[in-house]
């Protein structure tokens, strides 16, 4: 018997078979993995008395073990943050959808276009801008640990900026204005869902919609941030999530054009899920309705103690409106200081309620030196900006530890005194509230206070100008400032 037949038939069957498992059943070739996506958060380490560093990352790459370049910021869509405003706080500079697989360096390429420190020798103090000089402009920075990233699910890493380490200071103890660039990149731990937390973020939002939320969800609205690379980012609310504002107290009340500020956690499916918004007042760009941010610098007042009108650094402006000023010749508002005009028709709004555990009121007398705020009105025909709404914004204080006045059997609870390297403060000790929620980064609570080394403390900062004692224990003697601690921060030597 002739077998060839056979054992031509037998392996045309094979081929047949091999080749239609290596095609998916003959529906093709096999489906590519997923990606999983990165989100990169920017933080920063603070020096007192720096108040913008706006640094545009021009483009920044993933690296692999085995070579190559995964963007995360794209050069034609470069993002600018202004890590000075981010000491000890988060906001996030990217997301990107990246192949799955490890990560252990990040490439980056930068410019720094200005540099603002606070001249505090002057009266009242100014802004003073430095031209900076960069010592290098691209380098690759280790991830630490290495980055992980699945198919399907999102990581995120951290960049943190660390400014006392980068800005170079003279033998008079004054920056410089040369920036040795000194960055650490570290990858998330996840914390239960969450791979990030977005404390810092703010911009200009769109209506918010119930319709088409995630399961989970009640509803999103649109943010565009005023970080230089046009992102608008789609934040989703809960049940859970807090309204705060002008007459906001959900999400339906949150019209187009509203100047918006979040507290939110980015969750391991990418989602931006807010805990707080502060939603404050409408803008327009053409119309010069703009919110300004920044530090109180000087105040006068009349002789009940009501402020009557105040200089404000402004640090940002939220939508840009210099290129409308400068077409009317008036100075540009960026970098710059601002005199204020209060009336009897000014509102002010004390937001951030779970920051505020004293419920302290924030008002003509209570609105002091050193306070962060945020300013809406109009300009006068003879210059300066007449304040119809001024909000009070969480802001963090650098010091050292002075005295413990109260420490509660959790050694969270508690307050002590703190004496704050900005001269801002003319030196003057103010009192720390914190509270059981209070986060104590580098330290284990209330008794490991020491007066060295530095603290960076993150929370409400009011002037008050009366004398109390908080429910904590800690008290205060007026005038003076009170900072309700969200977090207590050691930094390292």
């Amino acid at each position: 018997m002739d077998v060839t037949p056979l054992v031509r038939l037998s392996v045309v069957l094979a081929a047949a078979l091999i080749a239609g498992c290596g095609s998916n059943g003959g529906s093709g070739p096999p489906a590519p993995t997923p990606p999983g996506s990165v989100v990169v958060f920017g933080t920063d380490t603070p020096v007192c008395d720096v108040e913008s560093l706006p640094v545009t990352i021009t483009a920044a790459s993933l690296v692999p073990p085995q070579g190559g370049e995964v963007p995360v910021v794209a050069s034609a869509a470069p993002a600018t943050v202004n890590f000075a405003r981010l000491a000890d706080f988060t906001n996030i500079v990217g997301t990107a959808n990246v192949p799955p697989g490890q990560y252990n360096q990040l490439w980056i390429a930068l410019s720094i276009p200005t540099l603002v420190i606070l001249n505090t020798s002057a009266s009242p103090p100014s802004a003073q801008p430095l031209a900076p000089t960069l010592v290098t402009t691209s380098f690759h920075l280790s991830i630490t640990p290495p980055l992980v990233v699945t198919s399907g699910a999102t990581a995120g890493i951290t960049m943190d900026f660390n400014l006392p380490k980068s800005l170079q200071v003279g033998g008079n103890g004054v920056v410089t204005g040369t920036i040795n660039p000194q960055i650490t990149v570290t990858s998330n731990a996840n914390s239960g869902s969450s791979v990030g937390e977005a404390n810092a973020l703010y911009g200009i939002a769109g209506a918010g919609s119930s319709g088409n939320a995630p399961s989970g969800f009640t509803g999103s609205f649109p943010l565009a941030l005023n970080d230089g690379a046009g992102q608008t980012l789609t934040v989703l609310v809960n049940s859970s999530t807090v309204f705060e504002g002008d007459n906001v107290t959900s999400l339906s009340q949150i019209t187009a054009s509203t100047f918006v500020e979040v507290d939110a956690i980015v969750n391991s499916s990418g989602q931006i899920v807010a805990q707080i918004v502060d939603a404050e007042e409408p803008t327009s760009a053409a119309n010069e309705i703009v919110a300004l941010l920044g530090k109180v610098v000087s105040v006068t007042r009349d002789g009940s103690g009501n402020a009557i009108s105040f200089t404000l650094f402004v640090d940002d402006e939220d939508p840009n409106i210099d290129p409308y000023l400068e077409e009317e010749n008036s100075q540009p508002l960026l970098y710059g200081d601002l005199p204020v005009t209060l009336t009897s028709s000014t509102t002010y709004f004390t937001n951030w309620r779970q920051w505020n555990q004293q419920s302290f009121t924030f008002g003509p007398k209570t609105l002091g030196l050193a306070e962060d705020v945020a300013v809406f009105g109009a300009f006068g025909s003879v210059g300066g900006f007449k304040a119809n709404q001024i909000f009070l914004r969480p802001r963090s204080v650098q010091g050292n530890f002075k005295t413990l006045q109260a420490a509660g059997s959790d050694n969270l609870t508690g307050g002590f005194t703190l004496t704050p390297c900005s001269g801002l403060f003319g030196g003057q000790a103010i009192t720390v509230l914190s509270y059981p929620d209070s986060v104590f980064n580098g330290l284990s609570g209330l008794t490991a206070l020491t007066t060295a080394p530095t603290l960076n403390t993150v929370g409400l900062l009011s002037y008050q100008p009366v004398s109390g004692t908080a429910t904590t224990g800690g008290s205060w003697t007026a005038p003076t400032w009170v900072m309700q601690a969200r977090q207590v921060h050691q930094l390292p030597n």
